[in-house]
């Protein structure tokens, strides 16, 4: 085999004949040229596709992580909601324990005071109303509990209301009660002379008696007739030992001939308390209370309150 290498310069042709293991040589490095140039292509190709796969697996990764997170926040986000659930519906339960009991408070309440259901009806729902709301829409399950704990509040604001004016109606009452004048100055006893002219036991001569004589035994209970404060507790002349009570409204009553005082001036005093115990103190004949009732300065006939 012949090669011909033709000079650039001149036209001038060199022949070259190499031998065979020239020939074998030249052909083993090309084919290594050829066997590492592929061989570079198919590692370069590997390489590219393990980058390439390894990037989609990071990204595959990442959407994971965020799907398990939003699972992860919705689950908590249930959670959450079904506690606020339970929470309003032990509120509700709650508040509506709290409005039977204060409706049947109410109601023994009006038993005991004797009212009528018209102004205090402890039975009907409390009136209300107003417009509709114009806003969106609340969602069902969490909207209607807070509807109903609402509905219990106002409810249970208005039993308030009424227990409130209820309780100040009946202390009223009791107050008024308790210093109306009125009834008897003893636990036990009986009248042994009565209010205007008498025959005085003393003088023998008629003469006007400002008060009623209730007579029974030495030490016996001498109890007020009305709540008031006592303006006097002392020894008084021909009345012996006297309470004197003011009740207001210009009452006073005075306990006189009583053997011990149980109260000081300034007490103050209930109706039907022991003040005294009965005695013959001052201008007596035996154990007696010598009752007297005053309005506005003016002594009247104590047998009216009696």
């Amino acid at each position: 085999m012949n090669i011909l290498f033709v000079g650039r310069h001149h036209g001038k042709a060199r022949v070259f004949s190499p031998g065979r293991n020239a020939l074998f040589a030249a052909g083993a490095s090309l084919a290594l040229l050829m066997a590492g140039a592929g061989w570079g292509g198919y590692q370069l190709a590997i390489h590219s596709g393990a980058a390439g796969g390894t990037e989609k697996s990071h990204m595959v990764e990442r959407w994971q992580q965020r799907l398990n997170d939003a699972r992860s926040e919705l689950a908590r986000i249930e959670a959450k909601a079904e506690n606020e659930i339970s929470v309003l519906t032990r509120r509700v339960g709650e508040l509506q324990a709290r409005a039977l009991r204060v409706d049947a408070l109410g109601q023994n309440l009006m038993a005991s005071a004797e009212l009528s259901g018209e102004e205090f009806d402890f039975e009907s729902r409390p009136a209300m109303g107003g417009p509709e709301s114009e806003g969106a829409g609340e969602n069902q399950t969490t909207g209607a509990l807070e509807r109903q704990i609402s509905a219990l509040e106002k409810r249970l604001s208005s039993r308030e209301k009424q227990l409130t004016l209820l309780d100040r109606l009946i202390a009223n009452r009791e107050l008024k009660s308790q210093r109306e004048v009125d009834g008897r100055p003893v636990t036990w006893g009986w009248t042994s002379s009565p209010y205007g002219y008498r025959t005085d036991p003393f003088s023998g001569r008629r003469a006007w008696h400002t008060g009623v004589d209730i007579a029974g035994r030495e030490g016996g209970d001498v109890i007020s007739v009305g709540a008031g404060i006592v303006t006097k507790a002392r020894k008084k002349g021909g009345y012996g030992y006297i309470v004197e009570i003011d009740h207001g409204d210009g009452y006073q009553t005075r306990y006189a001939h009583a053997k011990k005082l149980l109260v000081e001036k300034g007490d103050v005093v209930e109706k039907g308390q022991k003040i005294a115990a009965m005695g013959s103190t001052g201008r007596s004949t035996g154990p007696h209370v010598h009752f007297e009732v005053v309005k506005d300065g003016t002594r009247k006939n104590p047998t009216d309150f009696m």
